[in-house]
């Protein structure tokens, strides 16, 4: 529990464009510009409580409040901020929205997933690879392969896996709502040459045994044919956010031991990545739902 608190706080500082991997939050290229935090502590506190007078916000931030209103005037200049009077105070605008266009789900669960993912290569050495579901494919957003010594290449971001033939893909469809595996098994019969009735009634027996065995491989004719690769669902509640996988010589890891060795801290890795995404959005929401499915209670992850 010690080590997600942890990584809670890693997630608000680190640095991490390293491309050895390194999230050490002490490294910076300049000092923090005051002046901004200030003004993203006014912008937020606003936002929280929806309408603020500069009394208000005096006493939510502790600044003076000329500076307070110099601040929001230049918000107001932006269009982050208006004064509404008939409302008794400021408000923000609309504009604001623009502030999460980045931040999507990919970019959620890679904020979550990257410390863990970053310490599960430094533990095994061997490559770990994150995507989500991408149309027919699995599209890849985060490999450490750079900071793997035994990584086969180091150019994944971008590859979009087939669903059927990956680790990836059969991990999302094994563990994904049974509408959603319905729905893009469907597609698949519609788009690719050669999947028909037999084919599906296969691979469905195929990811049966997937959720049975709670993980994935990939196809073991998938080139480069040297490496096996196994994966295992992100999920929150009933949806599947994520495949995480780890990539391995074949000849490394005898199939007898690839429980042991691979699948096991890959597993321990996802619970942990699944309890920090938990938090995230209980903090977010005030909700607790997931972390008692977890084995979590608020009060252990300071909610």
């Amino acid at each position: 529990m010690l080590k997600t608190l942890r990584a809670t706080e890693a997630i608000a500082t680190t640095r991490a464009n390293s491309r050895r991997g390194a999230v050490d939050a002490g490294q910076r290229s300049y000092p923090p510009v005051q002046s901004v935090r200030r003004a993203l502590n006014v912008l937020t506190t606003l936002n929280r409580l929806r309408i603020a007078t500069v009394g208000d916000l005096h006493q939510a931030v502790g600044l003076p409040k000329p500076t307070i209103v110099r601040m929001l005037d230049t918000l107001i200049a932006d269009g982050y901020v208006t004064c509404d009077n008939l409302c008794g105070g400021y408000r923000v605008t609309h504009k604001v929205r623009g502030l999460d266009a980045g931040y999507d789900g990919i970019a959620e669960i890679l904020e979550a997933s990257r410390p863990f993912a970053v310490e599960l290569t430094e533990q095994i050495k061997w490559p770990v690879g994150i995507g989500v579901l991408d149309g027919d494919a699995i599209a890849v957003h985060f490999w450490t392969g750079p900071i793997s010594p035994w990584a086969y290449t180091g150019k994944m971001l971008g590859n979009r896996p087939r669903l059927v033939t990956s680790a990836m893909g059969r991990a999302w469809l094994a563990f994904c709502p049974a509408e959603e595996r319905d729905s893009v098994i469907a597609r698949i019969r519609a788009t690719v040459r050669g999947f028909g009735e037999t084919e599906e009634a296969y691979f469905r027996a195929l990811l049966a045994r997937v959720r049975s065995d709670g993980y994935a491989r990939r196809a073991p004719n998938t080139e480069p044919l040297r490496n096996t690769t196994v994966a295992i669902p992100i999920r929150y509640q009933d949806s599947v956010l994520a495949s995480i996988t780890v990539s391995f010589f074949t000849s490394a890891v005898p199939r007898r031991l690839v429980p042991e060795k691979i699948v096991a801290p890959l597993r321990a890795t996802v619970t942990r990545i699944e309890r920090l995404y938990a938090c995230m959005h209980a903090n977010r929401d005030g909700s607790y739902v997931g972390l008692e499915e977890m084995g979590l209670m608020p009060q252990e992850v300071g909610l």
